[in-house]
């Protein structure tokens, strides 16, 4: 078994929630925010079978994609924090997948 913890954009994840739900894929919803945009994010966790990961990985794929947006963020100029405005690239999905010895329920 395969465990998938998701980083998704909150405007990207019903898109991905549906095509999950569509295809009985269970997961763990917790609503988490970004450090660096202090956008909110979703966070998924998810235990797959390993047959089904390249499944998952596509459903991911095809609802979770990488934009530009103009945005205020702070960065240090040397002598202290200013605010400045900087495209950046929001969206698209961070995977982090590791094996899972055992799934128990009670």
């Amino acid at each position: 078994m395969e465990l998938l913890i998701i980083i998704v954009q909150e405007q990207d994840y019903p898109g991905l929630s549906r095509e999950f739900i569509r295809n009985k894929i269970h997961a763990t919803r917790f609503c988490t925010t970004g450090l660096y945009l202090n956008k909110t994010n979703v966070t998924l966790m998810v235990c797959i079978e390993k047959e089904r990961e390249e499944e998952v990985l596509g459903y991911i794929r095809k609802n979770c994609k990488e934009r530009t947006e103009e945005r205020q963020v702070s960065e240090f100029n040397g002598v202290t924090m200013v605010d400045v405005v900087r495209s950046v690239k929001i969206g698209g999905a961070t995977v982090m997948k590791g094996d899972l010895e055992a799934l128990m329920k009670f």
